[in-house]
């Protein structure tokens, strides 16, 4: 019986990547790979702290979700990949 079988104790926290949690790690760490493959280490790590900030900011607010509420809303249907759900301007509702 060497098998040992790890249980998490915290299931419900989000996955990380050192000690940021994996999205915000995303966030900060495209743009600065990106400039650190073009040369341009230094604006790569200044737009990747921006970005990351940015996505603080958005998930503080509430998050994915009230992001894909604010497309759903905001932009037409026909940009959205939301064509399959009703459309958010009837104005008169028959049931």
């Amino acid at each position: 019986m060497t098998d040992v079988v790890r249980i998490e104790q915290r299931l419900q926290d989000p996955p990380q990547f050192f000690i940021l949690p994996a999205d915000e790690a995303v966030a900060f760490g495209i743009p600065a790979v990106l400039g650190l493959v073009s040369r341009q280490l230094f604006i790569g790590l200044i737009f990747g702290a921006l970005l990351f900030m940015l996505w603080k900011r958005v998930k503080r607010g509430g998050g994915v979700r009230q992001v894909l509420a604010l497309v759903y809303w905001i932009l037409p249907k026909e940009i959205t990949l939301y064509r399959a759900l009703p459309d958010s301007a009837v104005t008169i509702w028959r049931a």
